[in-house]
């Protein structure tokens, strides 16, 4: 399996587990110093009963981060989320405050218990507006997930409990946005405000879909120092898609090729010591960390090289 920690260490921007007992909320990979302040949601228990998640009254609630401008191109935010029944629509969370004058984006949850994702790339232009299509039940625990490569015309994505339930063709790209990210209520603005509980906030570079937190895992390894390269007359490598493949073909998406190779017969990866020719353009080899597809029985797969020697 590919897990969180290895995606993190891939892709990641920002992981916030909010397991701090008071004050400020700290990323756990520590990398940029990304901290939310003003905090003035509660500590409640986490989604998992382990560790804590935050709070927010719906009327004062919210954390203001230190980042959020500068999340242009691929995203993926995945988290978890309890609601409120409120009649109301609130913000989850936002990089903007006014849609007819500022880019961004903002998670809202609609009068009707249904979660909007939007998303603006200049004031007024709408990249996509992406609505789930049935309730949330309050006071229970969902697993979402929001991803996007950035690019026009390719597919926005909403997943909950793992599951796609919503998907839009973007028309215009993510130009990053007005101000840093707010959660609780929209940002820069003290309205908005959202009544419910958030925990296990991670951020991504990436567009990622649920199966690339499940799929196959390789540990391949070569000899005599040799680079681990795949071979066009094996099979071809295919850049991972951001959703399903299957989905994503039926909504008239374009899997891109990254190699010149074609079709064939999968790679037999169980020969521990089988030696592949260079399938890249560039002749560049794989290398360890990275991550790519193969073919596997009649379905592709994602692989990631765990050894390279």
């Amino acid at each position: 399996m590919a897990t969180t920690e290895q995606l993190m260490a891939q892709y990641g921007v920002a992981w916030f587990g909010f397991d701090e007992s008071s004050g400020n909320v700290y990323d756990k990979l520590g990398l940029n110093n990304y901290v939310g302040i003003d905090v003035t949601a509660t500590r409640t228990t986490g989604w998992n009963d382990d560790g804590n998640s935050l709070l927010f009254n719906g009327t004062s609630n919210s954390v203001s981060m230190n980042f959020g401008s500068n999340l242009l191109g691929e995203l993926t935010f995945r988290f978890k989320i309890k609601i409120n029944q409120n009649n109301n629509t609130e913000y989850v969370f936002a990089t903007h405050n006014n849609a007819t004058t500022q880019k961004g984006f903002n998670l809202c949850k609609l009068t009707g218990d249904t979660l909007r994702w939007n998303f603006f790339s200049e004031a007024n232009q709408p990249s996509f507006v992406l609505n789930s299509p049935s309730k949330l039940t309050p006071h229970e625990w969902y697993d979402v997930m929001l991803s996007w490569d950035g690019r026009i015309g390719s597919f926005a994505s909403m997943y909950i409990n793992q599951e796609l339930v919503a998907i839009i063709r973007a028309e215009r790209p993510n130009n990053g946005s007005a101000y840093n990210l707010a959660i609780g209520r929209l940002s820069n603005a003290l309205n908005g405000w959202w009544g419910g509980q958030l925990d296990d906030l991670q951020i991504y570079n990436k567009a990622l879909s649920p199966s690339d937190f499940e799929q196959k895992r390789l540990v391949v390894n070569t000899i005599y120092n040799k680079n681990l390269v795949l071979s066009p007359t094996s099979a071809r490598v295919k850049e991972i898609p951001n959703t399903a493949e299957y989905m994503m073909l039926a909504q008239g998406g374009v899997v891109r090729e990254i190699d010149s190779a074609v079709d064939r017969p999968p790679i037999d990866f169980t020969k521990p010591t089988t030696e592949y020719e260079l399938v890249t353009n560039n002749r560049t080899p794989l290398g360890k960390g990275r991550m790519f597809t193969i073919p596997i029985g009649t379905d592709f797969k994602t692989a990631m090289i765990e050894d390279n020697y």
